[in-house]
C-alpha cells in the first residue's frame, strides 16, 4: 500500500509547474474483512503528513466503488444501504479552503451525487475553473463535457432517484415502504426471483458454466405503492450458493415483472470463479463451486 501512495505522487519526466493527474486502486486493504482499515490508519496519517506541501496544492480523492460487502454486512437494513453508499472524500487545495467552491463542496456533503457528478467536477476542475481562478459557483450544465452535476458549483432541481440517473436497486432514498409478512406472497415473489435470475443467466448464454438457483428463505421484503401498480423490494437467499440477493420486482394487473438488475449484498469470493471479470460473476454460484 505505501508504494502505491507513493507512486501518486511520482510521475516521471514533468516539470514542477506542469499540471498532473493520478490514479491508484488500493484494493486488497478490506476488501473482504471491513476491519482491516483500521490497521492502515497509521500508514494514511505519515503519508498525509510527509506529504502535506504536495496535497496542499492537490485536489485529491479518496473513494470507494462500492460499501463493504462481507462480515455479513448485508444481513441487516442499515448494512444494505451501506453496500450502496461507498465512501467519498474531497481534499481541495489549502489556498481554497475558505473560499466559495469549498462552501459549496461542504453544501454537497449531505445531497445524493452520482459518479457522472464525479466525473463533472473533475471535468470542472481541468476545463473550466482555471479561468476563473475557481471561483466560479454559479450553476452550469456540463454538457457536452459531462452528464453530471459539478461539486464545486451550485445545483438546480431535486436531486432522487427519480431526476437523477441512478438505478432503482442502488437508490438510497428512503422512501415510506411496508414490510411483507404474508408467508405464501414472499415464497411467491422468491421463486419468482430465483426463476428470472435463472433466465437472465440462460439468456446470456451462462447456463452451462453457472448452477441455477432456487429460492431458500427471504432476508427482507417490503413494498411501496406506486400508482396503480406495487413495487417489491426483494431480498433473498439462494440455493445452492446461499447468497444473498436483491432486486426490485413490480406487480400490476398484469403480473410480476422485473424492475431492476440484480446485486448480491455479500461476499460471493470465489463463486464465481468461472466468470472472471465479467459483470455477471456475482450472480454466478459456477459449475464445480462448492465454497463461498
Amino acid at each position: 500500500m505505501e508504494n502505491q501512495l507513493e507512486d501518486l505522487l511520482l510521475i516521471p519526466g514533468q516539470s514542477a509547474s506542469t499540471p498532473k493527474i493520478a490514479q491508484t486502486w488500493i484494493t486488497g486493504i478490506a476488501h473482504n474483512m471491513p476491519k482491516n482499515l483500521y490497521h492502515t490508519d497509521d500508514h494514511f496519517l505519515e503519508f498525509f503528513q510527509r506529504n502535506k506541501d504536495i496535497i496542499d496544492k492537490s485536489f485529491f480523492f479518496i473513494m470507494g466503488d462500492h460499501g463493504p460487502l462481507a462480515a455479513n454486512i448485508g444481513k441487516t437494513r442499515l448494512g444494505r444501504y451501506e453496500t450502496l453508499n461507498p465512501f467519498l472524500m474531497v481534499i481541495i487545495p489549502a489556498v481554497y479552503r475558505n473560499t466559495s467552491i469549498f462552501a459549496e463542496l461542504q453544501k454537497k456533503s449531505h445531497q445524493l451525487m452520482t459518479n457522472f457528478d464525479l466525473h463533472a467536477t473533475l471535468m470542472d476542475i481541468l476545463k473550466l475553473q482555471p479561468a476563473a481562478n475557481f471561483s466560479d459557483t454559479g450553476y452550469r450544465n456540463m454538457t457536452p463535457l459531462s452528464k453530471g452535476s459539478s461539486l464545486l458549483r451550485e445545483w438546480k432541481g431535486p436531486r432522487n432517484c427519480r431526476t437523477l440517473p441512478i438505478p432503482s436497486h442502488h437508490c438510497i432514498c428512503q422512501y415510506n415502504k411496508t414490510e411483507v409478512k404474508q408467508r405464501e406472497l414472499k415464497m411467491d415473489l422468491g421463486q419468482y426471483f430465483a426463476k428470472q435470475l435463472n433466465l437472465h443467466l440462460k439468456r446470456k448464454n451462462l447456463d452451462g458454466k453457472c448452477q441455477m438457483q432456487y429460492y431458500n428463505q427471504s432476508s427482507l421484503i417490503t413494498k411501496i405503492q406506486d400508482g396503480v401498480s406495487t413495487l417489491y423490494d426483494v431480498a433473498v437467499y439462494l440455493s445452492p450458493s446461499g447468497g444473498l440477493f436483491s432486486a426490485f420486482i413490480r406487480q400490476s394487473e398484469h403480473g410480476l415483472k422485473m424492475s431492476s438488475d440484480f446485486s448480491r449484498l455479500d461476499a460471493f469470493g470465489r463463486q464465481g470463479y468461472c466468470l472472471a471479470e465479467s459483470p455477471n460473476q456475482q450472480l454466478c454460484h459456477c459449475i464445480g463451486a462448492t465454497t463461498p
